[in-house]
């Protein structure tokens, strides 16, 4: 294939044409993308038929595909592949009083081997509404006070799954909650790839920076999430049917946007951590 990529009029993304999801995907091709999400954040792949196993093995040349904590949404086809889906009529449809996803996050911050990037393909879509918002948080970081930044040095924050998602998300089992303890990272991490720092906390899943006293803490994450989810900051993605988004979650977090009642439904792909920068269980 012969792809060309677009660079998005907005503070970060890039739309890539020329893939195709009944062909394989080339190892030029594949270096292609991963240099655009690298250097844009988000990509966009519109207008690729529904195909399952091709979904799972693009997204599996980025990592390990990882399973969501939530496997009664894992897809029948295979743990690597999350059903996301609302008012869809079916078992797989959420329940929550919001959508999956509709707060503020970057997924599986709350793990100890916390999510490279995540894949979204839409399958079913409302007349209105529905989109998604992706916040850059290397800007995000790069725009603080130098003050603060000093202040940031050395700090970390525990994570936990459900944390402040607003009713997007449903109660763990007992396994489930065994199995995904709170967990601590650094409050900014360098990217792997690059080595350029990244705020790594999100209103959805950080708790608390362990540094602090609970009120110093809670008055400096509303002043980061403040700071980061400034305009000039966020994409926000209005989907097509049949199109993939990829996100780099090391780099940013991202939120659906609660504001359809129509079906909408999504295929998920979850990439793990390549790096081996891990974070620990919290005590």
């Amino acid at each position: 294939m012969t792809i060309k990529i677009e660079p998005l009029d907005a503070p970060m993304g890039a739309v890539i044409h020329g893939l195709d999801s009944r062909k394989p995907l080339t190892d030029d091709d594949f270096r292609a993308v991963e240099q655009a999400m690298l250097e844009h954040i988000a990509i966009v792949i519109p207008d690729l038929e529904e195909n399952v196993p091709w979904l799972r093995d693009f997204g599996s040349r980025f990592g390990p595909l990882v399973p969501h904590i939530l496997n009664q949404y894992h897809h029948p086809d295979g743990f690597e592949v999350s059903i996301i889906a609302k008012n869809m009529g079916t078992a797989e449809s959420r329940t929550t009083p919001k959508p999956a996803g509709a707060f503020w996050h970057s997924d599986l911050s709350y793990e100890v081997n916390p999510s490279d990037a995540i894949f979204l393909y839409s399958t079913h879509l409302p007349s209105k509404g529905g989109d998604t918002i992706v916040a850059n948080m290397r800007a995000a970081y790069a725009t603080l006070p130098e003050k603060t930044k000093q202040r940031l040095d050395g700090l970390t924050c525990t994570h936990r799954f459900g944390w402040n998602t607003q009713g997007a998300t449903p109660p763990l089992t007992p396994e489930q909650q065994a199995a995904h303890p709170d967990v601590i990272h650094p409050v900014v991490r360098p990217h792997p790839k690059t080595g350029v720092p990244i705020l790594y906390v999100n209103p959805g899943y950080s708790m608390r920076i362990n540094e602090l006293e609970q009120a110093e803490s809670d008055d400096l994450l509303a002043e980061l999430f403040e700071h980061s989810l400034k305009p000039e900051f966020q994409y926000r993605h209005k989907w097509t049917l049949n199109s993939l988004v990829g996100v780099d979650n090391r780099s940013s977090m991202h939120c659906a946007v609660d504001d359809y009642t129509e079906p909408r439904r999504m295929l998920r792909m979850i990439v793990g951590c390549t790096d081996g920068r891990k974070g620990q269980v919290a005590a």
